[in-house]
């Protein structure tokens, strides 16, 4: 079998098969044995028939057939191997010519990413969310403890945040109703929208009215009065407040405490998100907005497949794992599909950052990887290399490869700063370990073995 690239254009390769005749000779051979064995033809047993019965009853040419449509989709992944080829859907096959006799001709049709390409990138500022939280924030968490603790006590005050209300009020226009002894506490959610800028401030006894904005036809005015006032009396801000919600014994420990949560919950954050921020702004710089179906649709089943052996590795069930996670399947895949389109953005605009500053894998590169992909394996370093090259999977650990090193150059020459300006580390944006041979990607290279070797970590789910 030969094969060759005929043709690219529009986003697609064709490549073009040849297998002589005598290559086809074995093939149509074993088609005869197949339909032999399928066949029912009268006076003989299953797999017993002559192959001259069989071409009296079905034609000189239906094993040649057979044996073409059998053999199509291998020659066609031969093919896409032999030309270092990354399709992104499945690959269309068409047979040109020698269905009757000669050589067999076929004509495959791949698409593959779009050519991206990226100009004007220097002095890149990727900005971030703030991951050191304010004064504001801590003393924000205090006060939702505070009012946890709180107890409500009968007010002549005014109505404020945290105030539980009795109201009597009439609703006419578009919504008509009279409400009696109706409880409400202020900051829940409104049955009308404008209850609470309506009441607060109000005392007891006082009156309030304010219209519920909508289409012409369905504004409402409410009209009521203010019967009764329940005060929130917060817990007293000191040293027993902080002992009593915590298993500190100070208020300043306690304070320090809730600094370090929302440091963390921040971090974390930013380490799920840096990829969609980087990704959006490359995808900027390239004027990239329109992302190749296949492309999302492979991520898509990428993204599936890696969640559901890491969720087989903890032992749980997807209807345990949705349980757990409070997760519907409907937002699961919503999740999904949104983290495709972020992956495939990057995956494209990082493939063009390659080519504009020549970051293609080392040979150094993918010799450490192979040796790694064999170790896993538990196979020699060259039957490592030679099931990625026949597999097709070593042009994939190359590319990937040289991703990796587009966001190496990234971090080495782009600013990563947060709302504040603070210039932010590697290791604060993407959680990686700096090691002495220098970061331990978090999204390390994963290759799939054909008994689908896969490295989970249960942790992960968690992400």
């Amino acid at each position: 079998m030969q094969s060759k690239i005929d043709q690219i254009e529009n986003g697609q390769i064709k490549l073009l098969v040849e297998v002589a005749e005598e290559e086809l000779a074995a093939d149509i051979e074993r088609a005869y044995v197949k339909v032999a064995r399928q066949a029912r033809i009268p006076g003989f047993r299953p797999g017993k028939a002559p192959r001259r019965v069989l071409e009296s009853k079905l034609g000189t040419g239906f094993a040649r057939l057979e044996a073409i449509n059998d053999n199509a989709p291998k020659w066609g992944d031969l093919a896409i191997v032999e030309n270092d080829v990354e399709p992104i859907a499945t690959p269309a096959l068409k047979v040109l010519k020698g269905e009757d006799e000669g050589d067999v001709e076929i004509e495959i049709t791949v698409t593959i990413r779009p050519d991206v390409r990226i100009e004007a990138y220097g002095d890149l500022t990727f900005e971030f969310p703030t991951s050191n939280p304010g004064d504001e924030e801590v003393e924000a968490q205090i006060e939702r403890l505070r009012e946890a603790l709180g107890t409500l006590e009968d007010s002549d005050d005014e109505v404020a945040d945290g105030s539980v209300v009795t109201l009597d009020f009439n609703v006419s226009g578009g919504t008509e109703g009279d409400y009696t002894d109706y409880v409400y506490r202020i900051g829940a959610s409104e049955p009308f929208a404008g209850l609470k800028d309506g009441v607060i401030g109000k005392r007891v006894g006082d009156s309030f009215e304010f219209e519920v904005l909508g289409d012409e036809e369905n504004q409402s005015v409410v009209k009521g009065t203010v019967k009764a006032h329940q005060a929130l009396v917060k817990a007293e801000l000191n040293d027993d407040f902080a002992s009593e919600v915590s298993e500190f014994e100070t208020l300043e420990e306690l304070r320090n405490d809730i600094r370090d949560n929302l440091l963390s919950f921040h971090l974390s954050n930013l380490r799920n998100g840096w990829r969609s921020v980087v990704a959006n702004k490359l995808a900027e710089v390239a004027e990239l907005t329109v992302l190749p179906e296949g492309l999302v649709q492979m991520e898509y089943e990428n993204i599936s497949h890696n969640l559901s052996h890491r969720i087989e590795a903890t032992g749980l069930s997807l209807n345990k794992y949705l349980e757990l996670t409070r997760t519907s399947i409907e937002q699961l895949s919503t999740q999904i599909a949104n983290e495709a389109i972020i992956e495939s953005r990057l995956d494209l605009v990082l493939r063009a950052l390659v080519v504009a500053e020549g970051l293609e894998a080392t040979e150094e590169q993918i010799a450490k990887e192979v040796d790694a992909v064999s170790a896993s394996w538990r196979v020699s370093t060259d039957e490592a290399l030679e099931r990625l090259r026949s597999s097709g999977q070593l042009v994939t650990v190359k590319a990937n490869l040289a991703k990796r090193n587009a966001i190496d150059w990234l971090f080495a020459n782009a600013s990563f700063v947060d709302s504040k300006g603070t210039v932010l580390t590697r290791s604060e944006v993407t959680g990686e370990v700096e090691t002495e041979e220098g970061t331990d990607d978090t999204d390390d290279i994963e290759v799939v073995e054909v008994e689908e070797l896969v490295s989970a970590d249960a942790e992960a789910i968690e992400e």
